[in-house]
């Protein structure tokens, strides 16, 4: 039996020893930095401290309004990527694959992923109203283009060598494409879904100015009726948290399940 590599395992542990120190460096730095501000601040009002902030985040989770606000968002945000991410997987496949396909919506895709969904919260009200529907239709359309655009690439750009020599070896189309293109596809269709998660982080503070009982945008921007500025920036705070978390749970999600399909430098 051949020895570990002992090498390899203790390289790896120091890169990630190395990495966990520079993000410990850079909170650091940036609450100093925070810190140091609000002290400047001739209104400390307006710009509250990081200990003020974690006070106010404490006081609203034991009333158990941050944990309902977070647990809305995050809700709203699962359901529209959700259908977002399978109906541009969909529409870039089909993209991809026909060309008559891609001259049809090509044009559609690049001109609606261009407005934000913010330009579209007058129209979501009229038409869907103040509910649920509006909110998680306009989270659905900030990621469904950049699904659709990302996929169709991939599928577009599979080299015809391949899909030829799988043709030579006697694969009917629907085998070229499960076998061949789907599997080259994958990489591009988790960044164009890994983009997307974070325009649905961007896009849920405008999605909950439609009449919101809760949620996180709901509580940045109701603290402006009483000049709150401690829960805005709670609600700021805690979002771009959770964009972080679920951002390193998907790449590791996808890392672990997806490994075989994602090329070396990914893994």
């Amino acid at each position: 039996m051949g020895r570990p590599d002992v090498t390899g395992v203790s390289t790896l542990t120091q890169q990630r020893r190395v990495g966990a120190m520079g993000y410990a460096l850079s909170v650091a730095v940036i609450l100093a930095l925070w810190q140091y501000g609000s002290s400047q601040a001739i209104i400390p009002l307006l710009f509250p401290s990081p200990l003020s902030t974690l006070r106010t985040a404490m006081r609203l989770f034991d009333e158990g309004r941050l944990t309902t606000d977070v647990i809305a968002s995050l809700r709203r945000i699962a359901i529209g990527f959700v259908i977002g991410s399978s109906a541009g997987v969909m529409l870039g496949v089909l993209m991809g694959s026909f060309r008559s396909v891609r001259i049809v919506f090509d044009p559609y895709v690049q001109f609606f992923r261009a407005l934000p969904a913010l330009a579209w919260i007058p129209a979501a009200m009229v038409w869907l109203g103040t509910g649920e529907e509006s909110k998680i239709a306009l989270l659905v359309y900030t990621t469904v283009f950049v699904v659709a655009l990302n996929t169709m690439i991939g599928v577009a750009s599979v080299p015809a060598n391949q899909v030829r020599a799988a043709r030579c070896f006697g694969c009917s189309n629907w085998q070229v494409f499960l076998m061949v293109k789907a599997p080259a596809t994958v990489p591009f269709m988790l960044t164009g879904m890994r983009l997307a998660m974070g325009n649905c982080f961007s896009t849920i503070v405008a999605a909950e100015l439609l009449a919101p009982k809760n949620g996180l945008g709901y509580l940045i921007f109701s603290a402006r009726t009483w000049m709150q500025t401690e829960y805005a920036f709670v609600g700021i705070v805690i979002l771009g948290l959770l964009g972080l978390i679920v951002d390193r749970a998907f790449v590791f999600a996808t890392q672990r399940l997806l490994q075989r399909f994602l090329p070396r430098s990914n893994r």
